[in-house]
């Protein structure tokens, strides 16, 4: 008796793979069927179903061979500590909340001028995306001024702002 054709479709593999992410976190099996499968099939082979290259497999055998099971396991990656302190930090929400710089002297906060203003103010420089980010996870955002049509009329728009 000749059993019914199965057909694998790409919604099933997709299934598939959902689960399979879902049981394996690290992929410690997937690592472990690797090394298993480049002793029996060449390396490139394994590297290209698994869609990862040669020198990735060649690593996990050898974190396997020397470390076991603790070599496959993903590090523990610590986040870099903060190059301000706290006290710097909180200077700077200071700055941006008056609207002022460490001089007092009023001021539109950008990215850049307030990168500038940390370099002069504590010598620590710090990158455009650090500071957004960081802003960002104290609930600050810089004022940015209202846009302009380059066809509106000035007065409307001074008529507007004194609206209520």
């Amino acid at each position: 008796m000749a059993r019914p054709k199965f057909v694998f479709s790409a919604e099933l593999a997709s299934r598939a793979q959902v689960d399979l992410e879902t049981l394996d976190q690290h992929g410690t099996i997937q690592k472990l069927r690797a090394i298993v499968a480049a002793s029996k099939f060449p390396i490139s082979n394994v590297a290209d179903v698994l869609g990862v290259a040669s020198e990735t497999i060649w690593r996990w055998a050898k974190a396997y061979d020397q470390k076991g099971l603790e070599g496959l396991y993903p590090k523990i990656r610590r986040a870099k500590p903060s190059k301000l302190t706290l006290e710097q930090k909180s200077k700077v929400l200071n700055w941006i909340d008056e609207c002022k710089t460490p001089s007092g002297s009023a001021v539109h906060w950008t990215l850049e001028r307030l990168r500038q203003a940390i370099i002069d103010q504590f010598g620590v420089t710090l990158g455009i995306n650090t500071i957004w980010v960081w802003l960002r996870k104290e609930n600050r955002k810089l004022k940015v001024p209202r846009p302009h049509h380059y066809k509106g009329s000035p007065e409307a728009q001074e008529a507007f702002k004194k609206t209520p």
